[in-house]
């Protein structure tokens, strides 16, 4: 089946718009799981604006949104939406935040679609077709000194701290350059495909944040594995998403 990529970017942008027009703006917050855990109305109306084009665009396909929930139509084709990944950035005015949607065809991932509404980058993806930027083709970099890399760590709101600060305590120990915390992790992974940073971690991550982003950096040339080192399918949440370098075994060696 052939699927339109511009109707999904069309959906992008629509969410885009909404986002921008709240950016800078003072809005009333909701917390949900805890307090880092945030709801807008940018969140809400961004995911309506999304769901209008893509319902239009595709509506046998079954629909799992982050603010909505899911919408089962019995289809083998799945749309897993983030309207507002990064609303903690987003509520503090800081610019590092993105709208994500990704397609899933059974449990693999045939398209990504990442926007940055503020920074106008969109990041797009399909299945043997490459990763992009606005376009141009991206790949991932080939840097291999663990002293030079930075690495993402995220994870769910529910993972503990004490496994966080192990984590991260032993990714210091390895002499990693930097390690980052944007709480946002769609565009982290974009950094990644785009030669920015070496390595993402998800560990306990939600769905919306990360479907679109696995393919993005695969097409880009990455790899993505699981902590036990096999192969993952779309909707796995805890993976290690590399450069494809050494790094990628140095990285799992000590999670």
């Amino acid at each position: 089946m052939y699927i339109q990529i511009e109707e999904v970017i069309k959906a992008a942008q629509a969410g885009g718009e909404v986002v921008k027009k709240y950016f800078g703006k003072a809005l009333l917050t909701e917390e949900k799981s805890n307090a880092g855990d945030l709801r807008t109305k940018a969140d809400t109306e961004s995911e309506q604006a999304i769901l209008a084009v893509l319902r239009q665009a595709f509506p046998t396909f079954n629909i799992y949104a982050e603010e909505s929930g899911q919408m089962d139509n019995d289809s083998e084709y799945t749309f897993v939406i983030d309207p507002l990944d990064g609303t903690s950035n987003f509520v503090l005015g800081i610019p590092d935040f993105a709208i994500s949607i990704g397609l899933l065809k059974g449990d693999v991932v045939i398209l990504g679609v990442i926007y940055n509404p503020v920074l106008d980058q969109l990041f797009t993806a399909e299945k043997g077709k490459g990763a992009f930027i606005n376009g141009r083709k991206i790949h991932v970099n080939a840097e291999e000194n663990i002293g030079l890399a930075t690495v993402s760590y995220t994870c769910g709101y529910n993972t503990t701290r004490q496994y966080s600060e192990g984590a991260i305590s032993r990714l210091r120990d390895l002499g990693t350059k930097r390690i980052v915390d944007h709480w946002a992790p769609a565009f982290d992974y974009c950094l990644l495909a785009l030669g920015r940073l070496e390595a993402v971690i998800s560990k306990e991550g939600d769905l919306e944040d990360y479907v679109a982003a696995k393919l993005l950096v695969t097409e880009a040339g990455g790899k993505i594995t699981g902590f036990d080192k096999k192969p993952v399918g779309g909707r796995a949440p805890d993976f290690v998403a590399t450069n494809g370098t050494v790094l990628h075994e140095q990285i799992l060696a000590v999670l």
